[in-house]
């Protein structure tokens, strides 16, 4: 586990390493969520061997904040190896969220989200935000996958009901099966965040936060290259070649049908 990144949330090092980390650069938004698929799947596999894949919930949570401008991977390619992985991991296994910040407007961003969705099944949601509602979409986050954040005087919604948190600590009780969690974030650190990230690393903490010792955590930073920065020795990696994918996935023509750019 530690060779892909991954590290128990307590001891996770993210809390030190991502307040470190200058935004600069362009944005390879499909290679780096890419890279992130392609951990959990590995991931998963291992917990499988070991009997083990059915105690864990995946979670994999992908910020942003403007359209893919480096990515080697092709939106086409991009979009048939979503639908590989939703034929490998279990929709009840993977939820992935994607946050678009200040991108509401973008109607580039707007198609691709939708496209993605389209091929990802129940397994994604697509939240856009403006730069001010960063800790609360996190905060909603944990709230849908069964932790209840520590916050004090925050109203939250969920199913249907307004859960109010006055002065109070919350552990992971909505749900009454208590998960293990595997957590991923995918972050953009491409020049035009610079403005939110301190934003994105006090979220993170506060997500760290209400995890707990079982659970595991890794993290992907992106702009014009990407890098897991929780692994050991971690260096950043050249955009991911689209042809490294070709030989990897192979999707019946109904579901590719399914995968279009509109």
């Amino acid at each position: 586990m530690a060779m892909l990144g991954f590290e128990q949330a307590p001891k996770s090092r993210l809390n030190n390493l991502l307040p470190r980390i200058s935004c600069t650069g362009a944005t390879a938004f499909r290679d780096a969520v890419m890279k992130g698929n392609q951990l959990m799947l590995q991931l998963f596999a291992l917990f499988c061997k070991k009997g083990a894949h059915d105690k864990f919930k995946f979670v994999h949570v992908v910020l942003t904040d403007g359209e893919d401008n480096k990515s080697q991977v092709s939106l086409q390619d991009f979009l048939k190896y979503q639908a590989y992985l939703r034929q490998e991991l279990p929709e009840d296994t993977l939820q992935t969220f994607y946050i678009g910040v200040n991108v509401e407007n973008n109607q580039t961003v707007q198609r691709e989200m939708q496209a993605i969705l389209q091929c990802s099944g129940k397994s994604a949601s697509y939240y856009p935000i403006h730069s001010n509602g960063i800790n609360d979409i996190f905060q909603k986050i944990q709230m849908q996958i069964g932790l209840r954040v520590q916050q004090k005087g925050l109203v939250i919604e969920s199913d249907k009901r307004q859960i109010a948190l006055m002065q109070k600590q919350f552990q992971p009780v909505l749900q009454m099966k208590v998960n293990n969690y595997i957590v991923l974030f995918t972050l953009d650190i491409s020049g035009s965040m610079s403005g939110n990230w301190g934003q994105v690393c006090n979220a993170v903490s506060g997500f760290l936060g209400n995890l707990g010792s079982n659970d595991l955590v890794s993290g992907i930073v992106f702009n014009d290259k990407v890098e897991v920065v929780t692994q050991s020795n971690a260096q950043p990696q050249k955009s991911v070649q689209s042809q490294q994918y070709q030989n990897q996935y192979q999707v019946s023509n109904t579901r590719d049908e399914e995968c279009q750019i509109f």
